[in-house]
């Protein structure tokens, strides 16, 4: 539901910003800078917020298709 989205990742080095899709953070946890420096990423908080959302989402739709019914 949220992979499409963009995330922000600051590089804790330098401070440039690179954005990365939420797909590829579920898949990746290491970022080369273009600093040259590369870092890792612990996106795991994130993912584990946006599963929760997602999951509120559905109790939504879920309770919103009782109501108009």
């Amino acid at each position: 539901m949220f992979n499409d989205i963009d995330i922000t990742v600051p590089c804790p080095h330098c401070g440039h910003k690179t954005k990365k899709r939420v797909s590829w953070l579920k898949t990746n946890d290491k970022l080369a800078c273009r600093c040259g420096k590369t870092f890792t990423i612990d996106a795991k908080p994130l993912l584990e917020g946006l599963d929760d959302a997602r999951k509120s989402l559905d109790d939504l739709k879920r309770n919103l298709g009782k109501i108009f019914k």
